[in-house]
């Protein structure tokens, strides 16, 4: 364990001054601060009063060694300083343990006599150690805070991330990445299941696991994910390198983890997937690990279910043949995902309904096929016109639905107004001759204007009609709630 782990480097004058006090009180004739190292294997001197002073050695084994020994066993030591540094002059070494909050030894304060130390000095080194414990335990937990915060951040940057994402191994791909990054953990699988069948697939994998895991199947209960999935429950599991009552991911392949946590994925009574995390040693994960998992599968669940409906669908056509844009259905289940993200997590998003005027007497006139051109036209600017991540779909006929994920009402009526502006300009070339046509859209907004998602079409759907009562070629946002 390095200095920057313990929080070292935030007390170290605070320590210095600590270690000085304790040596010139107790007559000693050096004082040294001793801290894991290595993966915790080994124990390094970090600090060393006399200022320009150091122990005969600087780095010792954790096992096998006289300080070693009082670091794992807890216990303080006094002995021969030969018997402890084989090169060391004639003295005695006094040594006791350092502990953080939880229990768990961090190092050890060694302090060398070129006599016999006084009686109470075993004593009184005991007692400076708890206080360098504290000091410790204090800096440690602000940096513990530190890598939360961070985690949750990167949690919370999760939604805006993957709530939009319909291709499943793409959005399964991520989640993996966020389950690392918001649990610190060494590896992550994501898996689909199908409850009726009781089986199911993994889907992604980030981290260093056999490449068997790819794409492999899930029968029943015959693993610990598959138990996870068929009870509905998270299954954390502390302590891997005991022989296992059952696998962890599938029969046949050992990923050799020590410890991991599996978090179904819950939409409805059922799991509709999993996602696992595992870690290198036993009891690595901590508590907010698990906290910040659970709500990763939470926010992440509805995408999730879309994007399995989406890959199912597929072959059926989600996208408008003419336009390119998703069709009505696509489109519904791009407004529902972004309405429970923002529900869940008291965002906003914004929608927006545009429908092109007079289209029926532009077909009068010029045709079917030209008015397709126009459709076609109108749904490329008004893709080209959003912002990413925004949706668009051809809701029917000459209307078209827009959802601007995260948006107010004054932000989306600015998109919006300026796509209509750009429809207006263009010049849409038919049999030699130039088509001009121009757009109406109304724009509703969640929270501020509407109090439920349901009701976001139809207050959107109510600010077109009033945008072409107006005179059309305008964009109406809606009635604030009442």
């Amino acid at each position: 364990m390095n200095g920057e782990a313990t929080g070292l480097g935030r007390v170290a004058d605070e320590l210095n001054s600590w270690l000085e006090a304790l040596r010139i009180a107790l007559a000693a004739e050096r004082a040294s601060l001793w801290m894991r190292a290595n993966q915790g294997t080994e124990l390094s001197a970090v600090l060393c009063r006399p200022e320009g002073s150091e122990p005969p050695e600087t780095e010792v084994l954790l096992q096998g060694h006289a300080l070693g020994w009082v670091v794992s066993e807890g216990v303080s030591l006094k002995a021969s300083r030969r018997e402890i540094f084989r090169q060391a002059p004639e003295g005695w070494v006094v040594a006791a343990p350092l502990s953080d909050r939880s229990g768990e030894r961090l190092g050890c304060v060694a302090l060398e006599f070129a006599g016999v130390p006084r009686r109470d000095a075993a004593r009184a080194v005991e007692l400076g150690g708890s206080v360098a414990s504290r000091l410790l335990s204090g800096a440690q937990a602000t940096d513990e805070a530190t890598r939360d915060l961070a985690k949750y951040e990167a949690l919370y940057g999760t939604i805006q991330d993957l709530d939009r994402k319909l291709d499943l191994e793409e959005l399964a791909a991520g989640i993996c990445r966020r389950a690392r990054s918001v649990s610190g953990a060494r590896a992550a699988l994501v898996a689909s299941w199908e409850h009726a069948r009781r089986r199911g697939s993994v889907i992604s994998m980030d981290g260093d696991l056999p490449r068997s895991l790819a794409k492999a199947k899930l029968e029943g209960d015959s693993s610990y994910l598959g138990l996870a999935l068929i009870n509905a429950t998270i299954l954390p599991r502390d302590d891997l390198t005991v022989r296992p009552k059952f696998p962890l991911y599938v029969e046949g392949v050992d990923s050799g983890a020590g410890s991991a946590i599996i978090v179904p994925m819950i939409m409805g009574p059922d799991p509709i997937g999993a996602l696992a995390v595992e870690y290198g040693r036993p009891r690595e994960y901590r508590e907010g690990d698990l906290e910040r998992l659970k709500a990763l599968a939470l926010f992440v669940a509805p995408a999730f279910r879309n994007a399995l409906e989406f890959g199912e669908v597929r072959a059926l056509s989600v996208t408008d043949a003419l336009t390119g844009l998703p069709n009505r259905r696509a489109t519904e289940r791009g407004l529902a995902l972004t309405a429970v993200v923002a529900e869940r997590t008291g965002g906003a998003f914004a929608v927006a309904m545009a429908d092109v005027d007079r289209f029926k007497q532009l077909n009068d006139r010029y045709g079917h096929e030209a008015g397709d051109v126009v459709l076609q036209t109108v749904a490329r600017l008004i893709r080209e016109g959003l912002r990413p991540g925004d949706i668009a779909g051809r809701w029917g006929g000459e209307e078209f639905l827009m959802v601007l994920p995260g948006a107010n009402a004054e932000d989306a009526a600015r998109v919006i107004d300026r796509i209509r502006r750009r429809i207006g300009q263009a010049s849409i070339a038919w049999e030699g001759r130039s088509i001009s046509v121009t757009i109406s859209a109304g724009v509703t907004a969640f929270p501020e204007r509407i109090r439920n998602a349901a009701a976001a079409v139809a207050s959107a759907d109510a600010a077109l009609y009033r945008a072409k009562r107006s005179g059309r070629n305008a964009v109406a946002v809606s009635d604030l709630r009442g």
